[in-house]
């Protein structure tokens, strides 16, 4: 969330990045191995909400490198 920000991307969220409401979910098209780890609050929120594995929570996720991602708010 915050390297999209810091980006200039909008980014949906309703709990400001406090990893509660998941609207700030991407598609991971690319560079998956550039991501951090899920975290146990992440995986809690996927299975909560039905979120299947391409997804990441942006707000739990730490960009490394390069990835390529889609949203369906873009």
């Amino acid at each position: 969330m915050h390297a999209l920000l810091s980006h200039g991307l909008p980014v949906a969220s309703s709990c400001h990045g406090e990893g509660v409401c998941s609207k700030c979910r991407v598609r991971i098209l690319a560079g998956a191995d550039n991501l951090s780890p899920e975290t146990a609050l992440e995986t809690e929120l996927k299975a909560r909400n039905r979120i299947g594995p391409e997804f990441r929570i942006s707000c739990q996720t730490r960009v490394m490198n390069d990835i390529v991602i889609d949203t369906t708010y873009w």
